[in-house]
């Protein structure tokens, strides 16, 4: 088992500290697929270099997380959680699933993504957001 050095102890916990605020903002459900009586874990997108930040932190269930730790494996009805991330209200989960998106496509595997991703609209904040994650 892996320590947890200070720095990276401090980041973890102030990443768990955003769960009542996550919880508020979820309205306790599952962020990417919208289920919810699930259990829910914050998750931060993107590069963890910076300060733990609640704008890049997610809200989501079991069967979300390991979908996209397992992305490459993944069926098609996997993804179908994407149909209602992508219009969530909140840029950091919209940001999640066009950058899901942006992966899938890489591979040309399904379709029904370039639907969706045609009736996204990308204002400049979301388009920040998408490029933080890239990197």
């Amino acid at each position: 088992m892996a320590k947890w050095t200070g720095k990276s102890k401090a980041r973890k916990n102030n990443v768990l500290e955003f769960g009542k605020e996550m919880v508020r903002r979820s309205k306790s459900t599952c962020e990417l697929c919208g289920e919810s009586g699930r259990s829910l874990s914050v998750y931060e997108v993107g590069k963890t270099e910076e300060e733990a930040d609640i704008e890049r932190c997610i809200h989501l269930c079991n069967d979300c997380k390991n979908t996209i730790k397992k992305l490459n494996k993944a069926s098609e009805n996997d993804l179908r959680f994407l149909n209602h991330a992508i219009w969530s209200e909140v840029n950091t989960v919209k940001a999640t699933a066009i950058h899901i998106i942006s992966e899938i496509e890489e591979k040309n595997r399904y379709s029904w993504i370039d639907d969706l991703m045609d009736m996204v609209y990308m204002d400049n904040e979301l388009e920040q957001i998408c490029e933080r994650m890239k990197h």
